[in-house]
């Protein structure tokens, strides 16, 4: 009965659709026959998206006051539900629609298909059906192709085949093989100690070709240990061979690792470069060093080709367009100049902000802008100098200067001052009390500059005295480096050879002695490096009787158990790995203690030549401090002198001006600000003591100018 009601229900359905009724009505038959719902499902039934029930395996339940996850060991049986009833007697019966909705349809009969006639088609001359088909035998000896017969086969024929001729193989001599050894260490295995030693041992070889070799190899491996003057010296001696192959290998060689500062190869080395016309690639120190060479002599134009050929690509890129710049400046060049050198700046301020280079940099800038007479931009860079660099105050003293001629004396009186309190009080500035003088001469400020000339003569004043007497004392350029080792060595000492600190101090930082400080101390690293080597080939040695003896104690303990052992298969390969062991240990034992005896002699030559090189290097820095002392002394001299020239000025201006105010004047309210600093920097200092090192350089006077105004002291001065 319920099937047949289901059924009912499909034909209803059916038939509203067919006949066309409203979706009105279909909506309200559905909702009748969906009015009773099945049994509702498990609340712990969970359905997917695709109403695919599922159980989780793992849950969370409350342990210890904490959810903790657990799994779930059986599976609890799941109501699933049931499916909504429907009963057909439920629907509302339905009423056809009164109006006509079907069309008249006419069935018609197809014809029958009629015979086809022969007679009517003209089908008499059809070819009748094919009857059964006929097999037809071939015979295949008759069809095959004729093949003529095969030559018969004769039997060969064997000759003796002829004995080569053995040649006796002639063994690696000595020298080949002690060469080979050291290119092993050298190149594989980098022990450089070891192959110094051999290549050292080749030296003495009457072999013209074999002892070169030894000597280029020699100089490269000198390289690797980091001794530069011992590589130079030998990759001279090849440069100088007679074999133009060697000459060209060692003079790319000299050029491809060059050293900073080594300007005395260029002029041994330009010469064979052209010669062999030797493309230098990835040599830019050479093209450094070249450059500066040049520019020494003069020749701008072979100086512009050096640092042209750094590309920008180059660690050294920054460094050659700062040279460039200068290269620049040499030629009358200098606004030129003045941009390379902005460029430079913009680069090492964003890539590297706390070097020395940038001081080196902005001071540069800044004098450039000086000499084209940009005052501003030239204070600007000034004060971009780092107060750690050697040149600081000299950056500040200039910088001064730039005010001065600027008209901004109250900045330029103010920053001289910040030099002369307890802060500086061992420095050496002479130049800046002048400075200070010439700001207060320009304010007017008479008494203010009359101290300071009063200050500054009886501060330097002995100084000169003392100068002279050294002077006179020692003629040497040596003496004169020794009293700054000296000095370097006690630093708390006031007086060194009757000199005061402060101007040895000041003649230590300055450039041309800090180059070739440098150098000397380039060759003390190299003494320290050359001694190391025989140090570790005594290393070596102990190392590999180390070795040894360890060897040794394993292959008796090896052999004790083998004799025990019935099976002594297994102990073989131990035995035989200790006992080449023991034999390479022997061998590296006996090259390094050769190899010590070996180096005796090289390194007594080294080092005699590197103390040589020091004395040489010494010799240029005496002559550096000389000068820059002979330097220092006329400076000071010719700053006293003019002291005397202000303390006139002060006198002359002073009466003038008191003249002026007796009459009634009026003071200058002319300001200047075109060189002050940012706002909120500027200090106006009244000096109690005290000096932050950070507010250097920012300093503005707190006197005024109370100078007549230009006019009115002109047509009183007329007056007069």
């Amino acid at each position: 009965m319920k099937s047949q009601k289901k059924h009912t229900k499909r034909i209803v359905i059916s038939g509203l659709a067919i006949l066309g009724l409203a979706a009105t009505q279909v909506a309200e038959a559905a909702d009748l026959v969906t009015q009773k719902k099945g049994r509702a499902p498990s609340s712990e039934l969970k359905l997917k998206q695709s109403n695919v029930p599922q159980f989780d395996l793992v849950q969370k339940r409350m342990i210890n006051g904490k959810l903790e996850p657990v799994r779930v060991k059986n599976i609890p049986r799941l109501n699933l539900g049931e499916e909504d009833k429907l009963k057909a007697s439920q629907i509302a019966p339905v009423e056809i629609p009164k109006e006509k909705v079907f069309k008249t349809f006419t069935i018609t009969q197809l014809p029958k298909v009629a015979p086809i006639s022969i007679e009517k088609y003209n089908l008499k001359n059809v070819a009748p059906a094919a009857g059964p088909k006929q097999i037809v035998k071939i015979d295949p000896g008759a069809m095959a192709p004729d093949i003529p017969q095969f030559a018969p086969v004769t039997t060969p024929t064997t000759a003796d085949i002829p004995k080569p001729d053995l040649k006796k193989i002639d063994e690696m001599p000595p020298v080949q093989m002690k060469m080979l050894q050291a290119l092993i260490f050298l190149e594989i295995k980098k022990n450089y100690n070891m192959a110094l030693a051999l290549f050292a041992e080749l030296l003495d070889e009457k072999d013209a070709s074999v002892k070169t070799e030894a000597t280029y190899l020699l100089a490269l491996t000198s390289k690797a240990l980091g001794l530069y003057s011992e590589y130079k010296f030998r990759m001279l001696q090849v440069l100088s061979d007679k074999s133009p192959e060697w000459q060209k290998k060692a003079a790319y060689s000299l050029a491809k690792n060059a050293a900073e500062g080594d300007k005395e190869l260029v002029p041994v080395l330009d010469p064979k470069l052209e010669a062999f016309n030797i493309e230098l690639e990835k040599a830019d120190q050479y093209q450094m060093n070249r450059a500066k060479y040049y520019l020494d002599k003069g020749d701008l134009t072979k100086a512009f080709s050096g640092v042209d050929e750094i590309l920008m690509d180059s660690p050294l890129y920054i460094d050659a367009l700062f040279l460039k710049s200068l290269i620049l400046y040499r030629g009358n060049q200098v606004q030129e100049a003045i941009g390379l050198q902005q460029t430079v700046l913009a680069d090492v301020e964003e890539k590297r902000p706390k070097s020395e280079f940038r001081s080196i940099v902005a001071l540069t800038l800044a004098r450039l802008h000086f000499q084209a007479g940009q005052y501003k931009e030239a204070f600007a860079n000034y004060l971009k100098v780092d107060k750690t660099h050697p040149e600081w105050m000299q950056a500040m003293i200039e910088q001064a200067w730039s005010q001065v001629l600027s008209e901004d004396y109250e900045g330029a009186a103010g920053n001289m001052f910040s030099l002369h309190t307890d802060f500086f009080k061992k420095a050496f500035t002479p130049e800046s009390y002048v400075v200070r003088t010439v700001g207060y001469l320009n304010l007017c400020q008479y008494g203010d500059g009359a101290k300071v000339v009063y200050d500054f003569k009886k501060k330097y004043t002995p100084v000169l005295k003392q100068m002279k007497d050294y002077e006179t004392k020692m003629k040497d350029g040596v003496n004169y480096y020794d009293t700054v080792k000296t000095w370097a060595k006690n630093p708390d000492l006031q007086t060194v050879d009757g000199l005061p600190r402060e101007f040895i101090f000041s003649l230590t930082r300055h450039p041309s002695f800090i180059l070739e400080q440098k150098m000397i101390n380039s060759v003390e690293d190299q003494v320290t490096k050359v001694n190391q080597i025989s140090i570790g080939l005594i290393r070596t040695e102990r190392k590999a009787l180390t070795a040894q003896n360890d060897a040794r104690a394993q292959l008796i303990s090896i052999k004790k158990k083998m004799d025990a052992a019935s099976d002594k298969s297994s102990y073989k390969e131990d035995y035989a790995y200790q006992e080449k062991r023991l034999m390479a240990q022997k061998i590296e034992h006996y090259i390094a203690k050769k190899a010590r005896n070996s180096i005796k002699d090289l390194r007594t030559e080294g080092l005699a030549r590197l103390d040589q090189e020091k004395t040489r290097y010494r010799s240029n820095a005496g002559r550096a401090v000389k000068a820059r002392f002979n330097q220092m002394v006329t400076k000071l001299n010719d700053t006293l002198d003019q002291s005397e020239v202000l303390q006139y000025e002060l006198y002359s201006g002073a009466g003038d001006h008191i003249r002026y105010q007796m009459a009634g004047g009026d003071i200058s309210k002319k300001e200047r600000p075109e060189l002050k600093v940012e706002k909120g920097k500027d200090l106006n200092w009244d000096f109690r003591g005290e000096i932050w090192e950070d507010e250097l350089g920012h300093f503005r006077s707190s006197l005024k100018n109370v100078c007549p105004p230009e006019d009115k002291l002109s047509s009183n001065m007329h007056g007069n």
